[in-house]
Formats: structure tokens, C-alpha cells, sequence
């Protein structure tokens, strides 16, 4: 397996959000089995090309299924196991990288050449394929940057406030249509985390999938969910962990919430899906959309929640 030098444009962080596979499990498969083969930044931070995101991505499906991770790298190292041809995130199907190209712009505080990037990405993509193909790469996008310090806080707050905006605008659209719900559900963040947009988006693909979210926004104690909880009587409770802050403290106190699924989803999830299990709270470590779909999955037809 040849570096690739060429494009190399994800995080360890990004490609774990993408994938849904632990920043350590990335880190343990590439010294005991070889794969992947990240190249270095100038300051020695691991960056991961198009290719080897898919292969990942494609990973991460088939030991959902059972496959061993020593023998599915041994296939891509033989050259028989590749990732789908599909664009990721954040790409256009011609292969054209243009979440990084709005933010730039967004963060360059071009207003009118930012609303002119977002609507012709949008233009061709249905709501689903909106978040996880702009939505959510461009949340991390400009989170990556920010942490590696190539922006500025105030950069990130508009360019994080503006997508905000346009997920604010789809929710609502989506609740009106939604006349008949199926489910409640709760969502929002814990104590200390601030971080809105997965909630966002977790609340306009549930509705648009009928449920109704009641949504509490972010850095809420956990008794507070426990008082909406016994008041409102929901079908299930969701929350969003991006920081890993007190985590352990945070799946103690939910533990005591009693009488309905509590699922825990975000970017931190992926490294504590033992804790939360152990916890007894459902992991959903992502990305987005597959969150959806195995939340979804547990209350239809003879799911196990319903």
C-alpha cells in the first residue's frame, strides 16, 4: 500500500467521524497490521487521502458484519478489498473538493460568495445527502481548523453560526411537514458541551424521518433530562457527546434515567462504545446518517424497542 501524497486532506479525527472507527483503533491497526498508511503534516500530524477514507468506510461496514479487522486488512493489502467509488463527504461526484472551498470563503467573511458556494452544493442533493455530504463534513472542517489553529475564533463562530442558520431553516421546514409523527424524542447535549451541531442535525433527519424531537439544546445537566424524561414521557432519549469531558461521570448519571432507550452518539462516542455499554446506553458512533438508521431500525417493525 503506497502513501499517498497526493490530496491527503483528512485528520485522524475527521476520518473517525467519517467512519465511525476510534482515533486509537486507527492509530493500534497501523502499527500491528499496516494499514492505514497516513502521510505526516509539517508538524507531524497524521493526514489520510480519499482512497484510504473509503477503504475505511468500507471496513467499518464489514465488521458490523462479523469479519475479523486482521483478515479484512490482509484483503486490502492483497489489493482485494477496496472502498466504494462514491464521492465522500464533502466532495462533489466529479471528485472536487468544495466543503473546503466554502469555508474558505465563509472564513475569508466573502458573505455573498459563501451563500453562492452553499447554494450550488445544495442545488442537486436531497436533505439526507445535504447533511452528510456538506452539513457535517463542513462542521468538522472548520472545528479541525480552528483546533490546528488556521482560523481564528471569530472565523469559526461565523462560519459555525452560518451553518447553523441553514440547518435552523431545514428543521423547520421539516417539523411542519411532519404532521404525523410516529416517535418522540429527546435530544441535546450535557453539561459543559456546547456543541450544537450534531444536535441540529440528529433533530431535522428525525423529523424528517416523522418523529417529533423535542430538543433541549446543549449544556444541560443530566437531572434536568431525568425531569423531562418522567414529565414528558418520551420513546427514547438522545444526546450528543463532542467532548469527552467528565464522560464518565456524564453515563453514571444517565444510567439512573430509567423506563426508555438512552442513546449516545458524537464525535467522543467513538472511543467510549464499551463505557456506554457498560452503562447500559445505546452508542451510535456515526456518521450521521447510519446513526439515523440504526436509531430508526430499533422501533420499526419488530425492533427490539418497541
Amino acid at each position: 500500500m503506497s502513501r499517498e501524497s497526493e490530496n491527503t486532506q483528512y485528520t485522524i479525527a475527521a476520518v473517525s467521524k467519517l467512519t465511525g472507527i476510534s482515533c486509537h483503533a486507527l492509530r493500534i491497526w497501523e502499527r500491528r497490521y499496516g494499514f492505514p498508511v497516513p502521510c505526516r503534516s509539517a508538524s507531524g500530524h497524521r493526514r489520510y487521502g480519499r482512497d484510504q477514507v473509503r477503504i475505511l468506510r468500507r471496513i467499518s461496514e464489514l465488521l458490523q458484519q462479523g469479519h475479523s479487522i486482521g483478515d479484512l486488512i490482509a484483503e486490502v493489502l492483497a489489493g482485494r478489498l477496496h472502498g466504494e467509488k462514491e464521492p465522500l463527504p464533502g466532495e462533489l461526484p466529479g471528485g472536487e473538493v468544495s466543503v473546503a472551498g466554502l469555508i474558505d470563503r465563509l472564513i475569508a467573511g466573502d458573505v455573498s460568495g459563501g451563500e453562492a458556494s452553499f447554494e450550488q452544493l445544495a442545488r442537486d442533493l436531497d436533505t439526507t445527502e445535504l447533511v452528510a455530504r456538506v452539513l457535517d463534513p463542513a462542521l468538522v472542517d472548520v472545528g479541525d481548523r480552528w483546533f490546528r489553529r488556521e482560523c481564528d475564533i471569530h472565523q469559526e463562530r461565523y462560519v459555525s453560526g452560518f451553518l447553523r442558520r441553514k440547518l435552523a431553516s431545514l428543521i423547520e421546514a421539516a417539523h411542519r411537514a411532519n404532521e404525523r409523527p410516529t416517535h418522540t424524542i429527546v435530544i441535546g447535549t450535557v453539561q459543559g458541551d456546547r456543541h450544537e451541531g450534531g444536535v441540529l442535525m440528529l433533530h431535522l433527519l428525525l423529523e424528517r424521518a416523522g418523529w417529533r424531537v423535542v430538543n433541549l439544546g446543549v449544556d444541560l445537566p443530566v437531572p434536568e433530562y431525568r425531569k423531562a424524561v418522567e414529565a414528558w414521557r418520551p420513546d427514547a432519549l438522545g444526546l450528543s457527546f463532542v467532548l469527552s469531558r467528565n464522560i464518565k461521570k456524564r453515563f453514571r448519571e444517565l444510567a439512573q434515567i430509567r423506563g426508555l432507550p438512552i442513546f449516545v452518539g458524537g464525535r467522543s462516542i467513538v472511543n467510549y462504545q464499551g463505557l456506554a455499554n457498560r452503562h447500559g446506553l445505546i452508542p451510535l458512533p456515526g456518521p450521521i446518517t447510519l446513526t439515523i438508521n440504526q436509531l430508526r431500525a430499533g422501533y420499526e417493525d419488530e425492533g427490539r424497542y418497541r
